[in-house]
């Protein structure tokens, strides 16, 4: 985590679902077996690095309006990678969930901004949001980069790369 949280979890554990922790063996998309409804981690103090160096952008950006915190869109908003890209982890359960608002205007908006690409994650499935359209890449392995070029007709194309080792 780079930046100090602005704001606590509070009743909000929807990164517990949607966020895979190695240290756990736990996948991304169900629940953690450590995650008390409404209460946090059973294990807090003794919870894995990842975890507790994990803070999504709700916590960290403290203009990011209340009706964004995750479990209420059931999206994990998290920026990733050099050079930063947004990424709208969503619970399997609601694999369309970046596509409601408020969230899809926030990810559109980002995505205009220059700097910075946006995706959306449910599970293995994967989508990239641009300016102005969303492609659906199907099931693809989270190492795995991509390389993003428009066509002759101005359409993208999205080519999955090989994962990474």
């Amino acid at each position: 985590m780079d930046a100090k949280p602005a704001r606590t979890c509070g009743a909000c554990s929807q990164c517990c679902k949607v966020m895979g922790i190695d240290e756990l063996a736990k996948p991304a998309g169900v629940w953690c077996s450590h995650r008390v409804a409404g209460a946090g981690c059973d294990i807090h103090g003794r919870h894995p690095a990842s975890c507790r160096a994990f803070a999504c952008q709700w916590l960290i950006d403290p203009a990011m309006p209340p009706r964004l915190r995750p479990d209420r869109t059931r999206v994990v908003l998290v920026a990733e990678g050099e050079p930063a890209r947004l990424v709208a982890y969503c619970d399997p359960a609601n694999p369309l969930a970046w596509r409601r608002e408020p969230v899809y205007s926030l990810l559109k908006t980002q995505a205009r901004a220059a700097a910075r690409s946006v995706i959306a994650r449910a599970g293995a499935r994967l989508w990239l949001i641009a300016a102005d359209e969303d492609v659906d890449l199907g099931e693809v392995d989270p190492r795995s980069a991509f390389r993003v070029e428009r066509d002759g007709q101005g359409r993208l194309r999205v080519t999955p790369l090989p994962p990474a080792p």
